[in-house]
């Protein structure tokens, strides 16, 4: 795997929020040849692209439908209550959730989600770690950006751009 920086995730990533996984159900693509996870995410923050929806679903390669599980190696896999940043794009796999949510996929796959951890406000991906998610994490994406993150919702726990 290749590192893809995180001013390249900025840059190709057309939404960018901070969220967390509230829920998961997979489903298979409409040619029942794949299995794909839609996680619902309860949004708290954009920082990059218009979206005022509180919740989005972000579609992931894998998962268990029935008696039938499909996983994929070096992809991202979420888990309810999972929380971070999140670089997305629109998804376009071809399924049919019930829900009539956003639907994204993380940009660089595996890379596109910084995974918190809320109890000392550090956060890490698959090849960095941040030790302060204010300082390393919010204000780079915010210089990048060049604008504010809009606040969608108050999230469950605290951490504040200083």
């Amino acid at each position: 795997m290749v590192p893809i920086s995180l001013k390249e995730r900025i840059e190709n990533a057309t939404i960018i929020l901070e969220g967390k996984v509230i829920s998961q159900a997979a489903y298979w693509d409409e040619t029942q040849t794949h299995i794909y996870t839609a996680n619902t995410v309860e949004v708290y923050k954009v920082f990059k692209g218009q979206l005022t929806a509180k919740q989005v679903e972000i579609i992931t390669r894998g998962g268990i439908v029935g008696d039938r599980m499909e996983r994929i190696s070096n992809t991202l896999e979420l888990k309810v209550g999972d929380a971070g940043v999140f670089t997305t794009i629109p998804n376009k796999a071809k399924i049919n959730t019930t829900t009539q949510l956003t639907k994204l996929k993380a940009y660089a796959g595996i890379q596109g989600f910084i995974a918190y951890d809320t109890t000392n406000a550090t956060a890490n991906d698959v090849f960095n770690n941040y030790k302060n998610i204010p300082k390393e994490l919010h204000s780079k994406i915010v210089d990048q950006t060049k604008s504010n993150f809009k606040t969608i919702q108050k999230a469950p726990f605290k951490i504040e751009l200083q």
